[in-house]
């Protein structure tokens, strides 16, 4: 990972995707996978971001399938999005929770209800780069930092060959985000909910999260991947903070950043997949170990280790789309760094967490595509008064469980081929909190109600 030739290979193509976003402005009429392929979103995704089976092919094969069989795109293959939202929390926010300098985050009556003008702006560099080579960079602006930065990025390579009498898909990924190389929709980077309050953060959202859900755009990394036989996936990747370094620019207008790693962290995943008719089937294992500072960079490091499982099943018919969507994972904590600054009382922690989601969408080609989702959602753990503070009840109990409301629609004009501007989603979200920070009485005061406009060009 840190020889010379990965170091320049990589800067090279980082470098070669912003170019592509900071320079190119014809390309942002539509969405760049679908000028690139001519497919209509539908054929790659149920509601977007979920992928369907040729969409995680797209996906495996590096972004490059195109409708010329060209081995370089003709134009940049570049895309925007804008998201304008509103959040109503029940209780008012604490003081502070709410950012004070944000020219695009706005308070109306009271802060219980806040607007984002918008929430986020992003620009994408989503397609081939050249032979096999693909990418999907994206910086974003958010309003809650006013800063724009890298945000979940990759770049791979991929190809096939027969192995055993079948065939073998297999790349190099370069990324800055465990679980985002995925092409399944039941790991953290791209699991339900694909929307949501950034405003919420806060005060609405438990303190206590595994170290694999914290680490997107924080690290940076590189790895190799085969799935053979549309049956066995395996990837493994190393990845390293992106302070400094080979992977700074995934790190990009980051700092400071809020996870600090020491030395490399090893990732795996394993998958079983299935596909036959409309029915698809995955299930799967993936985790990682890492060191982490309890503080700072030269600070004591705490050791986590993440095991988990997730599953994920789809039946496409028509116009039906089904998905449910699983995921349990155990962090195992050794937490002796911070026990020795005073960070954490006990050195041996533990948080276990588990989410499951159920989605039906039905489309037409006169009044577009409307559904909705049904999520659970939980988080138990290991009593620290130290570690969690004030933020939990007095034992310091950091569980939290609730369940995610969600209705989705999609006007009839977002299913656009090749020539068409992009498309917009609505969503309603409603989030509702039985134990909060490992109180139940009063949890609800934590409910959040999200509307948010999604448009992509």
């Amino acid at each position: 990972m840190g020889s010379n030739w990965s170091s320049k290979l990589l800067v090279l193509l980082v470098s070669a995707a912003m170019v592509g976003v900071f320079v190119s402005k014809d390309a942002l009429a539509v969405p760049s996978f679908a000028r690139q392929t001519g497919f209509a979103c539908s054929v790659c995704h149920t509601m977007f971001p979920e992928l369907t089976p040729v969409g995680r092919t797209f996906k495996l094969t590096g972004y490059v399938m195109n409708k010329d069989g060209a081995s370089h795109p003709s134009v940049p293959p570049v895309a925007g999005m804008v998201q304008l939202s509103y959040t109503h929390t029940k209780q008012t926010p604490p003081p502070g929770s709410l950012p004070e300098n944000s020219w695009s985050l706005h308070a109306l009556s009271s802060e219980n209800d806040t607007v984002g003008t918008p929430q986020a702006a992003s620009l994408f560099y989503g397609g081939q780069i050249y032979g096999h080579w693909g990418a999907l960079v994206q910086g974003t602006y958010a309003n809650t930092n006013n800063r724009f930065y890298v945000d979940q990025s990759e770049i791979r390579y991929a190809n096939s060959i027969p192995l055993c009498g079948k065939n073998l898909v297999y790349g190099f990924t370069f990324n800055n985000n465990p679980t985002s190389e995925d092409p399944w929709n039941s790991l953290p980077a791209w699991s339900y909910p694909y929307g949501f309050s950034n405003i919420g953060a806060a005060p609405v959202t438990p303190v206590a999260a595994p170290l694999i859900f914290s680490l997107s755009s924080q690290v940076g990394g590189m790895g190799a991947y085969g799935y053979w036989d549309n049956w066995i996936y395996i990837d493994t990747s190393v990845y390293r903070t992106s302070l400094d370094g080979i992977t700074a620019p995934f790190g990009a207008g980051n700092h400071p950043l809020g996870a600090y790693t020491d030395g490399g962290i090893p990732y795996w995943r394993l998958a079983i997949t299935h596909q036959y008719g409309p029915h698809s089937f995955e299930i799967g294992t993936y985790g990682l170990a890492a060191r982490a500072y309890s503080n700072y960079p030269g600070a004591p490091a705490d050791n986590y280790t993440d095991e988990g499982f997730d599953a994920q099943y789809q039946y496409i018919m028509g116009q039906q789309d089904f998905s449910v969507e699983t995921t349990w994972l155990h962090e195992q904590q050794d937490l002796a760094g911070s026990v020795k600054v005073g960070a954490a009382s006990s050195e041996a922690n533990y948080l276990d967490t588990f989410k499951i989601n159920g989605n039906y969408y039905y489309r037409t080609s006169h009044c577009g595509q409307v559904g909705g989702s049904i999520g659970y959602f939980s988080t138990t753990g290991s009593d620290d008064a130290t570690l969690y503070g004030t933020a939990v009840d007095p034992t310091g109990n950091p569980n939290s469980n609730g369940e995610l409301l969600e209705l989705d629609y999609m006007p009839p004009w977002h299913d656009y081929g090749p020539s068409g501007f992009g498309f917009a989603k609505f969503t309603l979200q409603y989030v509702i909190f039985n134990q909060f920070n490992g109180v139940r009485s009063g949890a609800s005061g934590n409910n959040t109600l999200y509307l948010l406009a999604w448009f992509m060009f």
